[in-house]
C-alpha cells in the first residue's frame, strides 16, 4: 500500500481503469502487477509514437488465389513493426493500443498509401485488401483518405478491398455505416473478415 495520498490515489486509478476493463458490476483491488502492466503501457505507446515519426513500419504482402481457377488473384497487406531494440512487436501487442489511442488513424492512413503506392507497380490487376480499423471509420475522413490515395496512385478502385471486422457495424452504427456506403460508392470493395466470429446480424450487411 501506498504511504502517502498521491501514491494511494494512483492506486486507486489503476484499480478502477482495471475494473472497468472487466464490465459493470464489478471491483478490483491494487496490486504491484497493475503498476507494472500500465508502465509497460506507457513505455509502448511512446515507442509507438516514435515509430510513426521514425517510419519503423513496413508492410507484408500475403498472396491470395482462387481455389477454383488456382491463379493469384490479389495479396493482403499486413502490417509490421519492427522496433530496433524489441525487435519484430506482434501486431495483437501494438494494434489494440494504437486503436485505443487512436494513432491507428494515422498508421492505417500509411498502410492504404504504400499499399496502393506498391500494387500499382505490380503486372496484371490484382487486387489489395487493406485492413480497416472502426476506429478509422469512426475517427478518421477515411472517405477524403481513400479518395486522393486513389488519385495519387492511380488505383482503379476495382482493384482496392477494405476489410472490417464484423464489430464494425455495431460500434458506431449510424456514422461508420455511413463511412461504409460512401467508401463503396467510391468503386472500392468492402470485404466482411472473419464473418461469424462474433455477433452478425445479416440486416446489417446491406450497405
Amino acid at each position: 500500500a501506498g504511504g502517502d495520498a498521491d501514491t494511494l490515489l494512483k492506486q486507486a486509478d489503476l484499480a478502477l481503469y482495471q475494473s472497468k476493463s472487466h464490465g459493470r458490476g464489478t471491483f478490483c483491488f491494487f496490486t504491484e502487477e497493475m503498476d507494472e502492466r500500465l508502465r509497460d503501457r506507457i513505455a509502448l505507446e511512446a515507442d509507438l509514437r516514435a515509430a510513426i515519426a521514425e517510419q519503423q513500419f513496413e508492410l507484408a504482402y500475403q498472396p491470395i488465389y482462387q481455389l477454383a481457377s488456382r491463379q493469384l488473384s490479389g495479396f493482403e497487406a499486413l502490417l509490421r513493426w519492427h522496433h530496433p531494440e524489441r525487435g519484430l512487436v506482434s501486431p495483437g501487442d501494438f494494434i489494440p493500443l494504437a486503436e485505443e489511442t487512436r494513432l491507428i488513424v494515422e498508421i492505417g492512413a500509411w498502410v492504404l498509401r504504400q499499399a496502393c503506392r506498391d500494387t500499382v507497380q505490380l503486372p496484371g490487376t490484382p487486387r489489395i485488401a487493406v485492413n480497416l480499423s472502426p476506429v478509422q471509420l469512426a475517427f478518421g475522413d477515411t472517405v477524403a483518405i481513400v479518395e486522393d490515395v486513389l488519385k495519387e496512385t492511380g488505383l482503379d478502385p476495382a482493384r482496392l478491398e477494405l476489410e472490417i471486422t464484423e464489430t464494425a457495424l455495431f460500434d458506431d452504427d449510424t456514422r461508420i455505416l455511413a463511412e461504409l456506403r460512401n467508401l463503396k460508392a467510391l468503386g472500392v470493395r468492402i470485404v466482411l473478415d472473419d464473418f461469424g466470429t462474433g455477433y452478425s446480424s445479416l440486416s446489417h450487411l446491406r450497405l
